[in-house]
């Protein structure tokens, strides 16, 4: 693994993880399907960059380069930004406009470029700001559907509220969930035959040919990646 990673908890229920990581040699990382949105923080030799990822369906290449220093957060399943529609998003990263050293622009909005510091508050004093300004919303219907309390509601109202707030279908999501829940068993250790049967893959097969479309990995290599989802 050519770069440092760490990562936390969040106060935020919006979030799902708050990660950093220190870029040790030039090198590409291969970014699991996640249908989450990403908020990615960089500095490298004084030049700041702020990144924005939709949620995405497939894997994606991510270069790093030696000497960055970069901060993200991960938000939680049904979290999303309010600003455009989910749709123009969709496996879709930009590189948000900056106001001098100190801050970038977002839905029209000026705020501060955090600490990279993973310990410092500043970023979830950001993210609190963000769901305060109704720039981060949150969806119960998907959060509650991802829970398995989909029931509920009538298919046609969960398959809009993942429309809206995802773009991708219930039922997408839910595979990608499962293949990177696979991913965390096999970092864990456990065999690829007892990981598929008890996600409910009908077989290793299945568990090898899911994993390749929506992390880029298979089972083996996944096991032996020693790199975080």
């Amino acid at each position: 693994m050519g770069f440092l990673y760490r990562e936390r908890a969040a106060p935020s229920p919006a979030v799902d993880v708050v990660w950093a990581t220190v870029d040790l040699t030039d090198g590409t990382y291969v970014a699991s399907a996640d249908a989450r949105w990403d908020l990615v923080f960089t500095l490298r030799d004084g030049e700041r960059r702020v990144l924005l990822s939709g949620p995405s369906s497939r894997p994606t290449p991510v270069p790093y380069t030696s000497g960055s220093h970069n901060l993200g957060v991960r938000f939680a399943a049904g979290a999303y930004f309010a600003h455009e529609p989910v749709t123009a998003w969709c496996d879709r990263t930009d590189r948000l406009p900056l106001l001098g050293r100190g801050a970038f622009v977002l839905a029209g909005r000026a705020w501060p470029f955090p600490s990279l510091d993973l310990d410092a508050p500043d970023v979830d004093v950001l993210v609190a700001a963000l769901v305060e300004s109704g720039v981060v919303r949150q969806d119960a219907v998907v959060e509650a559907a991802l829970d398995g309390g989909a029931g509920r509601w009538s298919s046609r109202t969960v398959e809009r509220h993942f429309a809206h707030a995802v773009g991708i279908s219930p039922q997408r999501v839910r595979r990608i969930e499962r293949a990177r829940e696979a991913v965390a068993r096999l970092q864990d250790g456990r065999p690829i035959a007892d990981v598929a049967f008890r996600l409910g893959y009908a077989d290793q097969a299945h568990l090898t040919r899911d994993l390749k479309r929506l992390t880029g990995m298979t089972p083996g290599r996944t096991r032996d990646r020693g790199e975080p989802v």
